[in-house]
């Protein structure tokens, strides 16, 4: 099992999550790509790579959360995934029965991604 490093107690930490999830939201957007577009291509490879690495992402400082992610979700941690230099999606990782889960917030378009988080 490949580790990213171990815990306090010495136990390997897997950089593996139990399973990849989406918000209804987010699941209805990504079911409705044509499977052979770019878009969607881009998706499925963000997917693969977060199901061998939930840590693939960028942590965004708790500081610039968005309001909406920690009132509507409850978010404690928040992860940005570039899919391509236009596209990103922004994931968390929540504890469930088997591990670690990654749930798919967000994917927004750069322009979005900036309004969402006050960068402009």
């Amino acid at each position: 099992m490949e580790t990213l490093s171990r815990s306090k107690s010495g136990e390997s930490v897997s950089k593996k999550p139990s399973c990849i999830k989406a918000v209804k939201e987010t699941a209805d957007l990504i079911a409705s790509l044509e499977s052979n577009s770019h878009f969607r291509q881009i998706v499925d490879e963000a997917l693969d790579t977060l199901k061998e690495n939930m840590f693939a992402g960028s942590l965004i400082e708790k500081k610039k959360f968005p309001k909406v992610y920690v009132k509507k979700y409850g978010v404690k941690n928040l992860y940005k995934y570039n899919l391509d230099r236009s596209k990103r999606l922004i994931y968390t990782l929540v504890a469930d029965a088997s591990g670690i889960a990654v749930v798919v917030l967000e994917i927004l378009d750069h322009k979005d991604y900036e309004k969402r988080f006050s960068y402009k």
